[in-house]
């Protein structure tokens, strides 16, 4: 990868984590008009909304995380795949973002011992999409589009559920998508996984 080619994800990752970081300060004290007003309304949502968001929550969760990072590393060992380990690196690096919250100590829309800001769930979730679709990029490039609608719709309906559930603010979903996926980028960049790499398999140099 040229450095001029290296710039936009760069830059762009770089961005996302200051927009991350910005969001935080800004929602830190009393929760903007938004964040309120979806909170009340996800509180009159009926019980088949409620159980539909368990069940994503349940399924889309930092469990999810742990199962795939201990997996990729289980294979990068076992196997010696350069590309497995480095995308297991990519996932824990990404996932680590979550620990922010104990800077910006957000207050939750219900009482719960973990500050709120960014939310655990879609940290976890983005930063096993994140990795999946760089992954997708390596080896299967032909459905890499499909990859990222995947990868969205996966982050977007575990957002949709801590939201509906009311352990979130929308904005902790929010913050926590710009901060990995920013973090994603610039740590994939730092183990040149950047850009796949020619063909629909291999890993550029």
């Amino acid at each position: 990868m040229t450095g001029g080619s290296r710039a936009v994800p760069a830059v762009l990752g770089a961005l996302l984590v200051l927009a991350s970081v910005a969001l935080g300060i800004a929602v830190r004290g009393t929760p903007p008009g938004p964040d309120v007003a979806l909170r009340d309304r996800a509180r009159g949502l009926g019980p088949g909304f409620v159980q539909a968001a368990e069940l994503v929550s349940f399924v889309l969760s930092p469990g999810l995380a742990v199962i795939a990072v201990v997996s990729l590393g289980l294979r990068a060992v076992l196997a010696r795949e350069v590309l497995v380990l480095k995308a297991a690196l990519l996932l824990g690096v990404s996932w680590c973002t979550i620990l922010a919250r104990f800077g910006y100590d957000r207050v939750r829309p219900v009482v719960f011992d973990l500050p709120s800001y960014p939310s655990g769930h879609v940290t976890a979730v983005t930063s096993v999409a994140f990795t999946g679709v760089v992954l997708c990029a390596h080896l299967a490039r032909r459905h890499l589009r499909t990859a990222v609608v995947l990868a969205v719709a996966a982050v977007a309906l575990c957002a949709a559920g801590r939201v509906v559930l009311t352990v979130h603010w929308l904005t902790d979903t929010v913050g926590a998508a710009l901060a990995t996926t920013g973090v994603g980028l610039l740590a994939a960049l730092a183990l040149r996984l950047l850009p796949a790499g020619v063909g629909s398999r291999g890993e550029q140099s």
